[in-house]
């Protein structure tokens, strides 16, 4: 194996290669190191490379399978680490100037159960500032640029780990998802994005300010639906750390994975999902529904009669959740925020409990109307963003799309946070997949939700449409 056939692989493949000894760990994380070192500097996707541990894990890796010890699917597969996930002596940044220096002493529970399940983790990859915004371009760590194009954003707050994936500088990445910030930037880098339910990951060892308590969730980003099903098969369960983790049986997410999904219904939402179409990005999202219906799935309109205050809900719910680990950071350090976000957690502060109270009472009537909405449907499907913007369109806050000013921000929020934020306010699992790409060669994305704990079916569904087009075959063409 070389370098170049590194765009070609996936968990699943190097898995069995691995197996069956035609793999080697080390030379396999030989390869990634070395394509790093090449693309990395361009991109910048990585804050902090650990290829010295690297290469001994494999080695260890290596040995094991040698000796009969296979452990499975993850056994010697490199992988990132969104850097506001605690890493055991390791610098764990959070994208912030505050924690430039912070060095844990102990694992997040995903990062336990990857080396537990033989993983080998190249570095933690770079971020949002306090994982706080979509476009990764950090003030202090600097910028993150998409694979498909160096002028634009990757999307964020996980803008490092869709980079790192999209241009094979891994496998797979783990990320976390407060507003959509696993699926965004997914759909922007044309990779697989998966949040799995409210609970099903546990989220001990997240930096705490990086998302709100109840809102955030650790998601996977990989080449393929069938590799996050590995990557979820490995993170997913129960954990004593994490009182809000589920005990709720894991399910085996390959088992059903090629089932036909024929005769399965899924749900369009009248309204809300369909405002955030724009330009080519309604064309594909059409296009996506009619090879769902030529797989033999039958579309519905659903409703949620209390969408329109779905973005309030989030902001009065993650914003006040969230500052609220920052209180002690405003008081002493509050020059060592960014301008947006120091504001931004200031105002955050001004809402008062009232105003708490009642959005989780709205809260829970959304909750309800997306369970009621899933008596009749098996999946829910939506667009997922916008195409990547320039990080010059980024910096002046709107873009031209069909001749018309689009604002990126206005009172509700991120306009490219509004379609994946109603699966962060109710818990549900999501998929982004790659639905196409634009003229200017921009990958879009669709986004599949799942009643709660149905991973499973979310996934079904996701990857018989992966399957139908190939999407993901195609890949950034990356100057060197």
């Amino acid at each position: 194996m070389t370098e170049n056939d590194l765009p070609q692989l996936t968990i699943a493949h190097a898995a069995e290669w691995i197996r069956e000894r035609r793999l080697s760990p080390v030379e396999l994380t030989r390869l990634y190191l070395a394509r790093i070192d090449k693309l990395n500097p361009i991109l910048n996707a990585y804050q902090t490379l650990t290829a010295e541990a690297a290469l001994a894990d494999a080695a260890t890796a290596e040995k094991e399978i040698n000796a009969g010890k296979y452990r499975g699917a993850l056994h010697g597969v490199p992988v990132s680490i969104k850097d506001n996930l605690a890493t055991r002596g390791i610098k764990t940044t959070a994208g912030s100037q505050i924690l430039a220096d912070w060095v844990p002493d102990f694992d997040a529970t995903v990062v336990a159960r990857l080396k537990a399940a033989g993983a080998i983790s190249l570095g933690k990859t770079n971020m949002h500032e306090w994982a706080a915004g979509g476009t990764t371009i950090n003030p202090y760590f600097g910028a993150t640029y998409n694979p498909w194009d160096l002028a634009r954003i990757p999307g964020g707050s996980s803008g490092g780990s869709a980079a790192a994936v999209a241009a094979d500088l891994c496998l797979a990445s783990i990320g976390t998802d407060n507003a959509g910030s696993v699926r965004n930037p997914a759909a922007m880098c044309g990779v697989v994005g998966l949040k799995p339910t409210y609970g099903r990951v546990s989220v001990f060892g997240g930096v705490p300010g990086t998302g709100g308590y109840s809102t955030n969730h650790f998601g996977v980003f990989s080449q393929t639906v069938e590799d996050s099903a590995l990557v979820l098969q490995a993170i997913a369960g129960k954990d004593d750390k994490d009182p809000l983790s589920s005990g709720a049986p894991v399910a085996d997410y390959s088992t059903n994975l090629r089932t036909a999904v024929t005769g399965k219904k899924f749900g369009l939402v009248a309204n809300y999902f369909d405002d955030l179409l724009t330009g080519e990005s309604e064309r594909l999202f059409k296009q996506a529904i009619e090879s769902l219906e030529a797989l033999g799935m039958k579309a519905e309109r659903v409703t949620i009669p209390h969408a329109s205050l779905i973005p309030a809900v989030q902001m009065a719910t993650s914003r006040v959740e969230n500052a609220s680990a920052h209180e002690e950071y405003l008081r002493s350090r509050p020059r060592d925020y960014s301008p947006d976000i120091l504001y931004r957690h200031i105002h955050a502060l001004t809402i008062p409990a009232t105003t708490y109270i009642a959005a989780q009472k709205v809260r829970r009537v959304l909750c309800q109307e997306f369970a009621a909405a899933f008596e009749s449907v098996n999946v829910i499907v939506t667009p997922v963003s916008i195409p990547a913007p320039t990080l010059e369109e980024c910096r002046q806050g709107f873009a031209i799309v069909d001749g018309k000013k689009m604002t990126f921000q206005d009172i509700r929020g991120s306009y490219w946070g509004l379609s994946t934020i109603p699966f962060n306010v109710t818990g549900l699992p999501a998929i982004c997949v790659c639905c196409g790409f634009t003229a200017a060669g921009l990958p879009l994305a669709i986004q599949i939700a799942g009643s709660p704990f149905d991973e499973a079916g979310v996934l079904q569904v996701a990857h018989a449409y992966e399957q139908r087009h190939r999407w993901g075959d195609r890949k950034p063409r990356l100057q060197e």
